[in-house]
């Protein structure tokens, strides 16, 4: 633009940057004239609060430059490709191992080992994240004579969600049982287990129960026909419907839901060999996207034989089964 300055009676011209030039893209709407007054009136040498514009424009953009500085500090790290999973070589046994389940801070692990009677649940800690874990020790309200699987962690880490066939129903039903958080890696700190009766179908298999926000959950019920599929539900109101967008005509298990309940990961055979599967939805009242096949844990050479996920809600660590061992990978 063209600004005309007075200076002791006499006129000259001086030529500014346009304001739609320098600002536009930088501030917001409210500010164009603001500046536009600004640029007209370091073009006549005036000055404000006994500094100049120049050195006040150089103020606030150094203002916004440590503004961003400190968000940059503040953001977390970007999330990188998967490790290749390591075995957690402490869960090994000599019968077989899987339903892997840790808590929110990636420090406690619990999973299931094949007994002749079902499967008994232990318990393991470490200290960090790179610190070694603990020997296994078996949940103190595990039976010797039923089956206890399929765990899963509350939010808060103190509910332990699992499956067991110890009410005499001759099917697995879920149960829960909780502890205090002064005793975080007791296994014998769990209480003795409930029913969580709100879930129960009567003569179907239910398992890993998963919540989420909102009293939503996702679980694997057993069907009249056979085979298993996901099941979705509110425990105040909804009852548990088929998740049609992602069941297939065989065995959907394991499943594993954000804290959002929009992202979602679970274990099918639909390929003809046990894989891990996950999809997304914009909003809870939303269909789940079209199942994909996640290809970041091959175990041996192959991608086959994987089930049972977990990831850590910093999505840093991934935890499965694979081959009926236990793996850990991270990011």
């Amino acid at each position: 633009m063209e600004a005309v300055c007075l200076d002791t009676g006499s006129i000259f011209e001086f030529s500014a940057p346009r304001v739609a030039d320098s600002y536009v893209t930088i501030a917001p709407m409210h500010r164009h004239s603001v500046w536009g007054v600004a640029a007209f009136l370091a073009g006549c040498g005036a000055h404000i609060d006994g500094g100049s514009l120049t050195d006040a424009a150089s103020g606030d953009a150094a203002e916004d430059a440590a503004t961003a500085a400190d968000a940059a500090v503040d953001a977390p790290a970007p999330l990188g490709l998967w490790s290749m999973p390591e075995k957690v070589a402490q869960a090994a046994t000599a019968s077989d191992e899987d339903d892997v389940t840790l808590s929110s801070d990636a420090l406690e692990l619990i999973f299931a080992v094949t007994t002749g009677d079902g499967k008994d649940l232990y318990q393991m800690s470490r200290l960090s994240k790179t610190s070694e874990w603990t020997a296994p020790a078996k949940l103190s309200f595990d039976g010797d004579t039923t089956s206890e699987e399929a765990p899963r962690f509350s939010a808060d880490d103190q509910t332990l969600y699992f499956a067991s066939d110890r009410g005499g129903n001759g099917t697995l039903d879920i149960y829960t049982s909780t502890r205090s958080p002064s005793a975080p890696t007791n296994p014998a700190a769990w209480s003795n287990p409930a029913p969580l009766g709100a879930v129960s179908t009567k003569g179907l298999v239910e398992k890993w129960f998963m919540p989420c926000a909102d009293n939503r959950y996702v679980m694997a019920q057993g069907m009249p026909g056979g085979g298993t599929d996901l099941v979705e539900g509110t425990l105040d109101a909804d009852a548990a419907k088929p998740i049609v967008e992602l069941n297939s005509p065989d065995n959907d298990t394991g499943p594993f839901l954000t804290r959002d309940c929009l992202t979602i990961y679970f274990a099918s055979n639909r390929s003809g060999t046990t894989r891990i599967y996950t999809s997304q939805r914009r909003a809870v009242t939303d269909p789940w996207d079209r199942p994909t096949v996640v290809r970041d844990f091959a175990i041996s050479g192959s991608i086959d034989n994987e089930e049972d996920p977990w990831l850590s809600p910093d999505g840093r660590t991934f935890a499965f089964a694979g081959a009926k061992d236990i793996y850990l990978s991270t990011r």
